[in-house]
């Protein structure tokens, strides 16, 4: 390489550096806050009853508050839907007038400011209503006019309806509705219970859910002195000289097709049971013959059906209730052998299907009523041994029927009423002891059916004795016949032996 430090021009210089560009300081940004969401806000409270769901959530404190957004879904859904919208701050609860509190009901807050930034708040649901309605109990089928089924009332304030089925099963699995019931109050149900069929309540609350009761029979067994009787099925029950003790158990009220009760010649004491006179289809009850007292009850006439009353030889007292003689089928009444006092009602005619009346030896007072002649089924009629006043109305005869009278013992007055005599029927007349005067008729000789004649012990003052022999009874076998102790003037026929009218002697022993 050659040299040419010496030889060779020398390079230039370099240039100088272009001046520095003047610094402008830029100035510092200022600073710009973003706008924030509103505060988050809380479900409070989500509460119901039957009518409306009502959920409540916290008040927006934020200055830029612009509308409440209520959001709801249902169960587990995923989705949500908006179901109240408001730009009033202070309104911060709705209701809901359409929901199953069965489920869950998710509810949030979507409050939004006037910047349009917006906040969801924490969910919160109701409390589920699993509990199904408090089941009703069976307690009773009752047997007073008709099958009663009575249950335990249903408390709830979400009570809907009670629902009556039937089966012929007892696991009720060929059920069938008999019947809705929609007053919670309403817990006693008239219905006509077939013995065959099995019962049950289903109770429904508002939100659907049900419970079951207990299955009952439309028939079951009541026990009365060790023995069952079916409450359906029993119609006649036949305790006669039983040697029972004890009083009459108000179980007999329960079978409420019990038709015959005969309870006659035991040793039954207290009062009649109140229940027996609910029994709508008792048509005999006989409870003669035993240790009774007090009052017939007033209310034997809510037994409309009965027939024949046979409460004979106790120690029955006080007046003859009135209201026996409303019960319009009666057709046999024998209260005789008590300690029976007041008037004989008038009422009797209400009778008027009546065939047999036996009032004797009681303590009866006043005049018999002349109504008795209206009874048209009347056959015998018995009011002796009383303490009976007054004359023998002639209307009695009305009853035409009459195949016997026995009026004996008693404080009667007159004559005895012609009409009597007239009875075509009549077997038997009883009137001794009492203070009968006049004559006795003519045509009670001529009656061919009377086997029974008693006047006895009267103040009768004539009788025409040849109407006597021309009668052509066979008086030693046929007739009962006593005139005695009157006060007849006439002697004695000469077509009777002393043999036969030994007892009508007295009479007319004086005329020897």
């Amino acid at each position: 390489m050659v040299s040419c430090l010496w030889r060779c021009a020398s390079a230039p210089p370099p240039p100088p550096p272009p001046p520095p560009e003047p610094v402008v300081k830029k100035p510092d940004p200022i600073p710009v806050t973003p706008p924030s969401p509103p505060r988050e806000l809380k479900i409070q409270s989500v509460r119901y009853d039957r009518y409306e769901m009502v959920i409540e959530w916290e008040k927006s404190v934020d200055p830029d508050f612009d509308s409440y957004r209520l959001l709801q879904t249902i169960g587990d859904g995923k989705g949500q839907d908006t179901i109240f919208v408001t730009s009033d701050i202070s309104q911060t609860t709705f209701a809901l007038e359409k929901f199953d509190p069965t489920k869950k009901n998710w509810f949030w807050v979507d409050v939004m400011n006037k910047t349009g930034l917006n906040t969801i708040g924490v969910r919160k649901s109701n409390t589920l209503e699993v509990e199904a309605p408090k089941s009703s109990i069976l307690q009773t089928m009752d047997g007073r006019y008709d099958l009663k089924i009575q249950w335990t009332m249903n408390k709830d304030d979400d009570f809907e309806r009670y629902t009556i089925y039937r089966s012929s099963t007892p696991d009720m699995k060929d059920k069938e509705k008999v019947k809705d019931v929609l007053l919670k109050e309403d817990t006693i149900q008239v219905l006509s219970l077939d013995s065959v069929y099995f019962y049950q309540i289903m109770t429904q609350d508002y939100w659907g859910l049900t419970s079951y009761s207990n299955v009952i029979k439309g028939d079951y067994q009541v026990i009365i002195w060790g023995e069952e009787y079916s409450i359906v099925q029993t119609r006649k029950i036949d305790l006669t000289s039983k040697k029972l003790f004890g009083t009459i158990s108000t179980e007999f009220g329960k079978l409420l097709n019990l038709e015959v009760l005969l309870l006659q010649n035991n040793f039954l004491t207290g009062d009649i049971p109140e229940e027996l006179w609910d029994l709508r289809k008792l048509r005999v009850l006989n409870i003669s013959k035993n240790q009774f007292g007090g009052k017939i009850p007033a209310n034997i006439h809510k037994a409309n059906a009965m027939e024949e009353i046979w409460f004979a030889n106790n120690d029955f007292e006080g007046n003859m209730p009135h209201q026996i003689f409303t019960l319009k089928n009666l057709t046999h009444i024998n209260l005789s052998s008590n300690n029976l006092s007041g008037n004989v009602s008038e009422a009797i005619s209400n009778c008027e299907q009546l065939v047999y009346l036996n009032l004797y030896d009681n303590n009866l007072i006043g005049s018999i009523p002349k109504e008795i002649g209206q009874l048209k089924s009347l056959e015998f009629l018995s009011l002796g041994k009383n303490q009976l006043t007054g004359e023998i109305p002639p209307e009695i005869a009305g009853a035409s029927k009459l195949e016997s009278i026995a009026l004996f013992e008693n404080q009667l007055i007159g004559s005895i009423p012609i009409e009597i005599m007239e009875l075509k029927h009549l077997k038997y007349l009883g009137l001794f002891d009492n203070q009968l005067m006049g004559r006795v008729s003519n045509q009670i000789f001529d009656k061919s059916e009377l086997s029974y004649l008693r006047l006895n012990n009267n103040k009768l003052e004539k009788v025409n004795y040849d109407s006597l022999c021309k009668s052509g009874y066979d008086w030693d076998n046929s007739i009962y016949f006593d005139l005695s102790d009157n006060d007849f003037k006439e002697k004695l026929p000469s077509c009777f032996s002393e043999r036969v009218f030994y007892e009508i002697y007295s009479s007319f022993k004086d005329k020897k």
